[in-house]
């Protein structure tokens, strides 16, 4: 009777990958598009790879593991969207609503290239995101998916909630905005402005030049390397997070905490705040740039070097 029943089960599960692969399809199609215009791209589930190429064209393949997906492309004034339906229920966003039985195996793989000039908007929510060889700005969103991103243009923005963000600036100056909640977000070779912030991952972020930072956590941990720009800011804030802060260049530096630790490479001693209160202080200048950094933590640790 045991052998019966294993041969109709592996009779059974024979039949279903046969009815799944039966199912499963490859779509791919070009469409004209502005070597400078905007691409638009919304998958729910899977992954979405983004490469920037030197041709007037978008060029779209997806894998679609059953009958319920479909890929839609439209073009209007410069303007490509590319979005991935499940069960006819149109193009979604991260922000619309679903009740995530897509059926079928509902993941689906989108790799597009897109004119390197191009504005990027790409949106999902439990699909990774990668991204390659794009100059023009972009924004990059995903609710529980990875983040993987080289930038070009100096002007970005990435979010995540659950999923981690990995971003490789350019060195051009400009201006990036992450936000990620139990995510980790780690940005290197950026320069002008950086505003970051997470829940309870890890920040660590690397500037060439800095000409405004701002980084926040709650329980998360901050680590910086920059070099400040000539009269730049620096301000970070955590809860119960470890900050180690590295930034070369001139600027006054205001320290506190509640009752954490602070530390330096300058030989300064941190300060009681009273006589019988809580809480420490550092403060003091290093060169002559002009800058200023303000560091705050309610129970997390300081440090702070100019090399």
């Amino acid at each position: 009777m045991s052998t019966s029943i294993s041969r109709m089960a592996v009779l059974a599960a024979s039949l279903a990958l046969a009815a799944q692969a039966a199912h499963a399809s490859t779509f791919q199609q070009q469409v004209a598009a502005d070597p400078s215009g905007e691409v638009d791209v919304s998958n729910i589930s899977g992954d979405i790879v983004i490469n920037g190429w030197d041709k007037p064209t978008v060029s779209v393949t997806a894998d679609l593991p059953g009958s319920t997906q479909r890929v839609k492309i439209s073009t209007d004034h410069g303007r490509t969207s590319v979005c991935v339906t499940y069960n006819s229920r149109g193009c979604n966003s991260p922000g619309s609503s679903y009740d995530g039985s897509f059926g079928d195996d509902s993941s689906v793989r989108l790799e597009i290239y897109v004119p390197r000039r191009s504005e990027v908007d790409v949106s999902g929510v439990s699909a990774d995101i990668r991204s390659r060889g794009v100059a023009g700005a972009q924004q990059l969103r995903s609710v529980s998916g990875d983040i993987d991103a080289e930038l070009g243009s100096g002007d970005d923005e990435a979010q995540s909630v659950s999923g981690d963000v990995r971003l490789q600036g350019s060195g051009r100056d400009g201006r990036l905005r992450v936000t990620s909640v139990s995510g980790n977000v780690t940005v290197k070779n950026v320069a002008g402005e950086l505003e970051a912030r997470t829940v309870n991952g890890r920040l660590e972020a690397g500037l060439s030049t800095a000409r405004m930072a701002r980084l926040n956590t709650t329980s998360g941990d901050i680590d910086l390397k920059a070099a400040l720009d000539q009269g730049g800011t620096v301000e970070s804030e955590t809860v119960s997070g470890t900050q180690k802060i590295q930034v070369g260049g001139g600027y006054a530096y205001e320290v506190k905490t509640f009752s954490g630790d602070i530390d330096d490479c300058f030989g300064q001693k941190s300060e009681r705040n009273s006589e019988y209160g809580p809480g420490r202080h550092l403060d003091g200048t290093r060169g002559a740039g002009g800058g200023h950094i303000r560091l705050q933590s309610l129970s997390g640790d300081i440090s702070l070097c100019d090399r």
